[in-house]
């Protein structure tokens, strides 16, 4: 009797194990990541380079145009965004941008807002799938000497 016992312990221990990983198994959720592409859009002032979830801005050169008692240089740049899941489901989500690093010598607004090392909200709900488009505007001091620009400005995109 004790051997039966012990015998069917054993097998119902054994198919527990077995279904407690099965059922690990069963529950690996799926990909569910987001990522942002950038689109060029209609600027005559620069050229935006698209690579993968990057994006570079060739702003080219920038020369003073207009009155001589402007204060500063303006540059403007359209571009869209579109954010995607790695699943191809829809939703929403939160797009938000900061200045990462920059070398001081001009200023960048983004939609109009100052774009700052602070996370800027840029869209609160996000479609997903679908291209919005934004203006990076730089404004360049006058009095800043001829030279390149240099700035980084980090994407980031989350489940609203």
């Amino acid at each position: 009797m004790k051997r039966a016992l012990t015998g069917i312990l054993m097998i119902a221990v054994a198919l527990s194990v077995a279904a407690a990983e099965h059922r690990a198994i069963a529950v690996a959720p799926p990909d569910d990541s987001l990522t942002i592409t950038f689109i060029e859009g209609d600027s005559n002032q620069g050229s935006m380079i698209p690579a993968g979830n990057d994006a570079w801005l060739d702003l080219k050169s920038v020369k003073r145009m207009g009155a001589s008692n402007e204060k500063s240089i303006r540059t403007r740049h359209r571009f869209g965004v579109r954010v995607v899941r790695a699943g191809g489901a829809g939703g929403s989500a939160v797009i938000t941008a900061l200045l990462d690093s920059y070398d001081g010598r001009a200023t960048y607004r983004l939609d109009g807002k100052p774009l700052t090392s602070a996370p800027l909200i840029v869209d609160a709900h996000a479609a997903v799938g679908t291209v919005v488009f934004h203006t990076l505007d730089i404004d360049v001091p006058v009095s800043i000497a001829e030279g390149p620009l240099a700035a980084s400005i980090t994407w980031q995109v989350t489940t609203d």
